[in-house]
């Protein structure tokens, strides 16, 4: 961060809801509370900061009205209304609070300013993905003509069940963060207080400083405390924030799988059907050319002499071969079609959201079906199955885990090498390895690997997330990874996975 400028909130284009006026709004937002954490940061006047957080407040209502107002123009369904406006009431309620707290004391605002900087951004974040992408996604339904009922459906279809699962908890769990951080702040605000309080009374009665000094202490160890319990919320939820865009990722591809699915399989349906009559039609028509050439036979060579040299024009022997030859890599490339879109499906199990039985060696496959163009040009993969039984399991979350080790295993080696993918039983658990023969990993780096944001790629070619996404799957599954690797010689990544799920 440089001291030029100030940014608590980076804008990122996957906040666009598409709404160009709700947009242009939010970057304002955005942009009045990075204002807000540069006055913080650069420990400007309090009337500087009272001037930013009145308009923070003014602006927050203004655009709230905004969302209203065209709610109500496009007649989003009443149910989102209604939870879209309750959402707004309780943030400018604790907003207008948090004014009031840290201008009644502005000798502590400068201090008091981070957790609330921390909140308006939280908040902003997962209101934008949560409740604006639903309100956006039925308004743009609306302008393209669908009627009221299906606008909603194309919205909820867009916003998957898991994610509004996960939405309508952050929801919950941030209205509960504001009214934390308002009682942080206000206890900071009592604190400075009791402390300037303190102050006069150690001037007036000095017997008094030793039994002041430790009530400020044991103030001073119950705002810490609040503070803690503050900086967990807010890891929890970060957290839930990845689980949220981690989530809205797979539904994607799935959506994407049934989409191609259902318009790839029609197409393909009657094409291999047309395929297996124009076979049909082929084998009558040179049953007709067969007779032809009978009667050639009998009549004598000279009688045919323009027919034959036509024949010999087209190559007819080659013809005769070469057609069922077509026929058959025609029906062999639809075959490969169909088999692409069931291993995408099968990839992101589109119809599956709850805990079953699964085949891993077969996600495995479907896996590695999805992310073969990724490592055709850089690795052999070879596989040592130890045929399986079935796992209990979240087998779309699980093939993300797949996918992310695959991937990284095709990464790690520079030019070509070998991959391979083993799986095992060892008791009441089975194992799932990938090997490659990659550069591997530094003994610094090994035990951040799991670390979120980690990563040893250059800027822009990853984010630090796949293996701590993959790590948070696994133990969800009360599992574990191993990890060994040698610099120069390759890494390996070994699953454990219990056959089935205990209760808690």
């Amino acid at each position: 961060m440089s001291d030029d400028k100030f940014e608590a909130f980076s804008w990122d284009k996957k906040y666009n809801t598409g709404v160009d006026k709700v947009d242009e709004q939010h970057h304002k937002l955005v942009d009045l509370i990075n204002q807000l954490g540069a006055i913080s940061t650069h420990l400007a006047d309090s009337a500087a900061l009272g001037d930013i957080l009145s308009e923070l407040a003014r602006y927050t209502i203004y655009h709230f009205d905004t969302e209203k107002s065209l709610m109500q123009q496009f007649r989003v369904d009443p149910a989102h209304q209604e939870a879209h406006v309750k959402a707004h009431a309780h943030f400018t309620a604790q907003v207008n609070v948090a004014a009031k707290l840290l201008l009644g004391n502005r000798d502590a605002s400068s201090q008091m300013v981070s957790p609330l900087l921390k909140y308006l951004t939280n908040w902003l974040v997962q209101h934008i993905l949560g409740l604006d992408m639903r309100m956006a996604q039925e308004i743009r339904a609306l302008e393209a003509g669908a009627t009221p009922d299906q606008a909603v459906r194309h919205a909820s279809q867009v916003m998957s069940q898991s994610a509004n699962v996960l939405l309508e908890a952050l929801n919950e769990m941030y209205g509960r963060l504001g009214d934390k951080t308002l009682e942080v702040m206000q206890k900071n605000q009592e604190l400075v207080a009791e402390h300037e309080a303190l102050r006069v009374l150690n001037e007036e009665l000095e017997e008094r400083v030793a039994q002041r000094t430790a009530d400020t202490e044991k103030l001073m160890q119950k705002l810490l405390s609040n503070n803690v319990e503050l900086l967990k919320a807010n890891e929890k939820l970060e957290s839930a924030q990845l689980q949220l865009l981690q989530s809205e990722k797979m539904a994607s591809i799935g959506q994407l799988a049934a989409g191609v699915a259902h318009e790839i399989n029609n197409p393909v349906g009657f094409v291999n059907s047309n395929l297996g009559t124009l076979s049909t039609y082929l084998t009558s028509l040179f049953g007709v050319i067969s007779a032809y050439e009978a009667v050639e036979a009998e009549a004598g060579p000279d009688a045919f002499i323009p027919v034959a040299a036509f024949k010999k024009s087209i190559d007819y022997p080659y013809l005769l071969e070469d057609i069922p030859n077509l026929l058959q890599e025609s029906r062999e490339g639809l075959t490969r079609v169909k088999r692409i879109v069931q291993d995408l499906k099968d990839f992101s199990h589109v119809d599956d959201s709850s805990w079953q039985y699964a085949s891993i060696e077969q996600g495995l496959e479907s896996t590695l079906n999805v992310v073969a163009n990724e490592i055709k040009y850089k690795a052999v993969v070879h596989r040592e199955y130890a045929g399986l039984p079935e796992v209990e399991c979240l087998p779309s979350q699980l093939n993300q885990v797949f996918m992310n080790m695959l991937l990284n295993a095709a990464q790690a080696i520079e030019t070509q090498g070998e991959i391979t993918v083993r799986t095992g039983i060892s008791g009441d658990e089975v194992w799932v390895e990938v090997e490659d023969t990659g550069k591997g990993i530094s003994p610094e780096h090994l035990t951040r690997i799991f670390d979120p944001f980690f990563t040893t790629k250059p800027i822009g070619s990853g984010t630090g997330l796949g293996l701590s996404l993959s790590y948070g799957i696994v133990q969800k599954h009360h599992g574990r990874i191993d990890v060994k690797s040698v610099l120069g010689r390759g890494s390996v990544f070994r699953v454990y996975l219990p056959l089935r799920q205990l209760c808690d």
